[in-house]
């Protein structure tokens, strides 16, 4: 029963998950005065624990075996994702956030050559040709740091881009099993390497401390949630063409907020990524649905 209605309103909870997670670059934004370092510590220290009540309230005495069980492509997956949440902080503190999400929005395009290369998927025409598109989208965001002051924060976003993928391919090796041991394995250690960025130095102010409870142990354990029970019964191309949703508003936020207005360059590069991967989803919708009885 509960399957079922998760399975009706699957789009419904990807587009929402899209949605709240849009607001990464607001939430930095409004940050008072925490380093990047102290906000990577804190922001996982409340969504770890989260993540562990979740799988308590599954598995209950069970849950040792659960993270066992994970292997060591949970192991690798945990890595992937703890650099990955690291490189997205780190990138939208040295980059407009315009920039890291246009640059994040190619990790489907990205996934598709690592699963080429890792799994042996056939990698079809309209991919590469995609995939070329969007990294000279992200190369003319990297280019237009080198004339700023953005080129780290762009080269971080790749990064992060990278990270991201390979977390995906470990939690496909993965996914005949529960891979949520994951997720806390990697947030504990973004915690860890947080710890040690700022020198343990974990003083933060009042406003910084709720904003991170809010965003890291209500907002990303929803997002979290969401996605993870929702994606089991949506097709992955239109799971990409939703989560674009992310990359177009995520921007507008912080624009109407902030008035952080992404440059041209930005514009320019920011279309080609989220193009690219329109078009490469419309099309790859357009063949499932053809091909299905």
């Amino acid at each position: 029963m509960w399957s079922d209605a998760i399975r009706r309103h699957a789009v419904a909870m990807i587009a929402l998950s899209s949605l709240l997670v849009s607001v990464n670059g607001l939430a930095i934004r409004s940050i008072e005065s925490t380093n990047p370092w102290q906000l990577i510590f804190v922001r996982q220290s409340f969504f770890a624990p989260t993540l562990i009540l979740i799988l308590l309230l599954r598995y209950r005495k069970n849950i040792v075996p659960v993270f066992i069980n994970i292997g060591l492509p949970g192991l690798f997956g945990a890595a992937a994702i703890a650099l990955a949440n690291i490189c997205m902080i780190l990138a939208m503190t040295y980059t407009t956030i315009a920039n890291t999400l246009f640059t994040l929005g190619a990790c489907p395009l990205i996934t598709a050559v690592l699963a080429r290369i890792i799994l042996k998927e056939r990698l079809t025409p309209a991919t590469l040709i995609a995939t070329l598109v969007a990294m000279t989208g992200i190369g003319i965001m990297v280019g237009g740091g080198v004339m700023g002051s953005g080129v780290l924060g762009n080269l971080i976003a790749l990064a992060c881009a990278l990270f991201f993928s390979l977390f995906v391919i470990c939690l496909r090796i993965g996914k005949d099993r529960d891979m949520l041991p994951t997720s806390v394995i990697g947030a504990l250690l973004g915690v860890a390497i947080g710890a040690i960025g700022c020198q343990f130095d974990f003083r933060m102010s009042n406003q910084d401390l709720w904003l991170c409870f809010a965003w890291g142990g209500l907002l990303m354990t929803a997002v979290h949630t969401l996605f993870t029970l929702a994606s089991r019964f949506v097709a992955g191309a239109e799971i990409m063409l939703i989560s674009l949703i992310e990359f177009m508003l995520g921007p507008l936020w912080v624009w109407l907020v902030y008035s952080e207005a992404p440059g041209t360059t930005g514009l320019i590069g920011g279309a080609l990524v989220l193009g690219a991967v329109t078009i490469r989803s419309v099309l790859l919708i357009h063949q499932q649905r053809s091909q299905s009885p």
